[in-house]
């Protein structure tokens, strides 16, 4: 039989919802309209609603890293309007007509791919610099403008859930981006964005994963694929291209130092 579709509510808390951008990471993102309190020049935002129930606890975690991301004030990261714990823990943000680099809503020329890779890098090194790592670098995450690409979506999921492990809350989808060191127990740092964001990279350029295809909907067989197999760059990569990605995802010792060399490389591969 088939599944059902979701529901789409007529409003959530004092959100009035107008439509569906699509399912992420233990959520739901939907295009909505905000409330005249929050006092916004825009009509439009993107509303993530988390999945599971959390506790009054996990809310205030949630609020204060998305105010530490709120505080980096680069215009590099998408904008942060509000969180609001009702059912669900749900937060608002910036709303993107042209999607991320998974989805987008227009083909996007290997210049607009490499623009939102770069500006992405650099929210990465951002981020690095205040004493903070993302979590959850991949394609979805890297939303595409007219001028470039802005960071989205914090890995909020691995504070909302602290004492859970890292393979409680990696999807099927989200696996390829993780560091393998993350599966052995390893804290993420800067050197595990750094190696998400190669990762991100061969999947961007050549619509390729670096383990193959993984199996959708099956986590635990995506993970065992990824702990039991090799990351290898895409041989669609050019080859400057191929040895920024084998750099990111070399050992620790050897990948890039900050986030912000790799922008650099990024840039250099847009101007060649």
């Amino acid at each position: 039989m088939p599944v059902e579709a979701k529901p789409i509510p007529a409003a959530i808390a004092d959100y009035r919802i107008l439509g569906v951008l699509g399912e992420g990471n233990n959520g739901r993102f939907y295009l909505a309209e905000p409330p005249a309190r929050l006092g916004l020049s825009t009509d439009r935002v993107a509303l993530k609603v988390f999945s599971d129930h959390i506790s009054k606890d996990d809310y205030r975690r949630g609020v204060r890293e998305l105010r530490a991301f709120a505080a980096v004030r680069s215009p590099r990261l998408v904008q942060i309007y509000d969180a609001v714990l009702e059912d669900n823990f749900l937060y608002a943000m910036e709303y993107f007509p042209l999607g991320s680099l998974a989805a987008p809503t227009r083909k996007l020329s290997r210049a607009d791919v490499l623009r939102a890779l770069e500006d992405a890098a650099r929210a990465v090194h951002e981020l690095h610099e205040h004493g903070m790592v993302h979590g959850d670098v991949k394609p979805a995450n890297i939303m595409v403008s007219d001028t470039g690409g802005k960071l989205s979506d914090l890995g909020l999921v691995r504070v909302l859930s602290s004492q859970s492990s890292v393979t409680s809350f990696a999807p099927a989808t989200s696996v390829e981006y993780l560091d393998p060191d993350l599966l052995q127990g390893e804290m993420p740092s800067r050197a595990s964005d750094i190696w998400a964001l190669g990762a991100t990279i061969n999947r961007a350029l050549t619509g390729e994963g670096l383990y193959g295809e993984l199996p959708v909907g099956q986590p635990m067989l995506a993970i065992r694929a990824v702990v039991s197999g090799r990351a290898r760059a895409s041989g669609a990569l050019s080859k400057a291209e191929r040895s920024l990605v084998d750099a990111c995802i070399a050992p620790v010792e050897n990948r890039p130092a900050t986030a912000a060399a790799v922008a650099d490389r990024i840039s250099d591969l847009r101007s060649s």
